[in-house]
């Protein structure tokens, strides 16, 4: 059996900025400044929608920043080109017919500075930032990529170069993963990721020893995985639900889902939820039986994921908002994918950290 740790992918949407006029004034925002690649400004307070954080795509994961964090955020064109149009004259068939007219495309990549000057480079996936001035509040919509009309130049696609706020960024705390007495060895760190919406955290470990540090102060949100050689071990909830009186139809609801997902795998085994506010988190290993281009014969492709759910009690449907791959690999002849441990004493293996990360980290 070979495990391959998961490496994201980020497909970036059709991009750019946009003004739209927004009555609410959010309370938490930050003084600042957005400016523009045509040289104009808008000054306000800078704010996120509640809840929402910032979501970086680096080389090796995805990082989610907290706006409290920031000290400034920079766009800088990756790519640039115009490319021309096509269509398909014939309906049904790929045949190409070129169209004669070109437009622009811009790729922007991002730089965050944060609040103890480190700088995290990558692609930001969508984000929308409210602008609250003296008279309104604006709408600004930041993306990894914009594309143009037919007969558009690229000094039309407007983006924002900097988003810079006047007041101190503040440090977003830390959480430590300590595995020292688990009583198995880790072959791999563990994965990480943040609840509700599962983003992947970076880790930092301390040279050594089986302990990391992630960046976030709200250890009661983290899960997390760990490989070993007897199988991967998951910090999951001893209670299916521990949230009291969930509709036990939830979990019918989910099981039905599964069975009609449509993606790479397919099959599906259940290997637990449980309900937090007014979410449902499923954890689910997934192959591939049939026919596959990529494998060959008898190598079945398999992924651990934990699987985020959306359960409306009224239609008693569970609709699909987040996935996060925690391993991923193939079997190899007869082998099976690797053993999955539910550990709920994992959990209490995370703790926050009120001071600085000690000296020793690396990454």
């Amino acid at each position: 059996m070979k495990s391959d740790w998961p490496i994201l992918a980020f497909s970036a949407v059709a991009a750019g900025c946009l003004f739209i006029a927004h009555g609410h004034a959010w309370a938490d925002g930050r003084p600042g400044s957005v400016g523009w690649s045509d040289g104009h400004k808008v000054a306000g307070a800078i704010s996120l929608t509640p809840g929402k954080d910032l979501r970086l795509f680096l080389p090796k994961g995805q990082v989610a920043i907290q706006l409290s964090e920031v000290k400034e955020i920079v766009f800088k064109p990756e790519k640039e080109e115009m490319r021309e149009g096509f269509y398909f004259p014939n309906a049904g068939q790929a045949t190409q017919a070129k169209t004669g007219e070109v437009y622009p495309t811009r790729s922007l990549l991002t730089q965050v500075t944060l609040a103890d000057g480190k700088v995290l480079e990558g692609h930001l996936f969508t984000t929308t930032l409210y602008v609250e001035t003296d008279t309104n509040t604006e709408k600004v919509v930041l993306m990894a990529k914009q594309t143009g009309t037919n007969g558009q130049k690229l000094t039309d696609l407007v983006y924002p170069t900097q988003v810079h706020f006047d007041n101190a960024a503040v440090s977003g705390g830390s959480s430590q993963i300590d595995l020292t007495q688990t009583g198995f060895d880790t072959t791999h760190p563990p994965v990480v990721v943040a609840k509700p919406d599962l983003a992947f955290l970076p880790l930092q470990q301390i040279s050594g020893k089986s302990i990391w540090t992630v960046p976030t102060k709200n250890s009661s949100k983290l899960l997390f995985s760990a490989e070993a050689k007897d199988g991967i071990y998951v910090a999951w909830p001893e209670s299916p639900f521990p949230v009291s009186d969930v509709d036990p139809l939830a979990q019918k609801a989910v099981e039905a889902a599964l069975k009609t997902m449509q993606d790479f795998y397919d099959t599906r085994t259940l290997l637990g939820n449980f309900a937090e506010d007014d979410n449902v988190y499923s954890l689910v290993m997934m192959k591939r039986l049939g026919p596959t281009n990529g494998f060959e014969a008898g190598r079945i492709p398999w992924s651990l994921v934990i699987l985020r759910w959306k359960y409306d009690p009224d239609d008693k449907k569970a609709t699909l908002l987040n996935r996060a791959s925690l391993a991923m690999g193939r079997t190899e002849g007869n082998s099976q994918p690797p053993a999955v441990f539910k550990e709920p004493k994992l959990l209490s293996d995370i703790s926050e950290l009120s001071t600085t990360p000690p000296e020793g980290h690396q990454p």
